[in-house]
């Protein structure tokens, strides 16, 4: 990395930065915020580069190297070589073939975009998402849902998951990207990991009288608070302002995709009280109201802008010069530390 402090464009630092090696640092600050702690993915990765170097013949040629060394299947570049140089970024939560025509759009009226940053995972990185539903057994260990439980309850879902995806045209934005000369890259569950994060430290462990105070402490982050303004605020889909919340987890922040509704039993049975959400399905509602666990869908743009930005955050301290342009859901927002 070449780092040009003197030199400016519009007011920025220039740098030049391959695509590559910011791709690997969001990966790095992923482990750094999994739930399984940073000991436990690099033993998992271990343990797949093992694997790998025995493999002969078709399945080694089928296998997906980048496994070695990223522990997150739905997170990959999708467009271009890595080699790229990157500055300017346009993010969103979601971008597909209307983003990219409009990036070229931007770029035919004089805007510079190095690469596409997406959140939501295309191309590969959606065909693998069930691979990344796997960490949500480690998620609800931390609730205290025994991890032989939630692993047999998961399942299903995963073999679910991965035949819905299959079935999809996969490919539509990664293909146009390339048509068009962007390259692209989505960093799903390494901002997932950072909005989780971010919840269980700065909701989950504090104490409130009723869920009322939990709606107000979560409207005071800037993310849900802009949200809230465009009519998306967080709301109470099991509760009311004056139910007591018990123990709050963030339990469907991370893992990929929404787990099985019967991960509702067992979190009640393990002691939760309260569940907050990025988004919740009606069958999950249907069993939260019958155990009797208060909900709070917490706004899957806000949530995802808020892990995205505290991402953001970590990939721009020491390249002062990154600079976004912001669509599709997202809107920048930097934490002070």
């Amino acid at each position: 990395m070449v780092f040009l402090q003197e030199v400016t464009e519009h007011g920025y630092p220039l740098f030049t930065m391959k695509l590559k090696k910011l791709f690997e640092k969001a990966v790095q600050y992923g482990i750094d915020a999994d739930p399984r702690g940073r000991k436990a993915v690099e033993k998992l990765l271990k343990k797949v580069k093992e694997k790998s170097a025995k493999m002969e013949g078709s399945e080694k040629e089928l296998f997906d190297m980048e496994r070695t060394w990223n522990p997150f299947p739905d997170s990959r570049i999708i467009a271009g070589t890595g080699e790229e140089d990157v500055k300017v970024l346009l993010v969103g939560i979601d971008i597909e073939t209307p983003e990219v025509l409009l990036a070229d759009r931007l770029r035919e009226k004089g805007e510079r975009i190095d690469a596409l940053m997406l959140h939501h995972p295309e191309g590969r990185a959606l065909a693998d998402l069930e691979k990344a539903m796997g960490l949500q057994v480690e998620v609800l260990g931390l609730a205290g849902v025994p991890m032989n439980q939630s692993e047999d309850m998961l399942r299903p879902r995963m073999e679910r998951v991965w035949r819905a995806v299959h079935a999809d045209n996969l490919f539509r934005t990664e293909r146009v990207a390339e048509l068009l000369g962007f390259p692209a890259f989505n960093t799903h569950t390494p901002a997932d990991h950072q909005v989780w994060s971010f919840m269980e430290k700065n909701i989950c462990k504090k104490e409130y009288d009723d869920l009322g105070e939990v709606l107000t402490a979560i409207l005071a982050i800037p993310e849900y608070k802009h949200f809230a303004l465009k009519g998306n605020p967080p709301i109470l889909a099991n509760g009311g302002k004056s139910s007591r919340p018990g123990r709050i987890v963030a339990t469907e922040f991370t893992g990929g995709t929404n787990g099985p509704e019967e991960f509702i039993e067992a979190q009640m049975r393990a002691g939760v009280g309260t569940i907050l959400s990025m988004h919740v399905t009606e069958k999950t509602l249907e069993e939260a109201k019958k155990h009797h666990v208060n909900m709070i869908q917490c706004s899957h743009m806000a949530s995802d802008t808020l892990g995205m930005n505290l991402l953001l955050d970590l990939l721009s301290k020491d390249e002062k010069g990154l600079r976004t342009i912001d669509i599709a859901g997202f809107i920048r927002i930097k934490h002070s530390k």
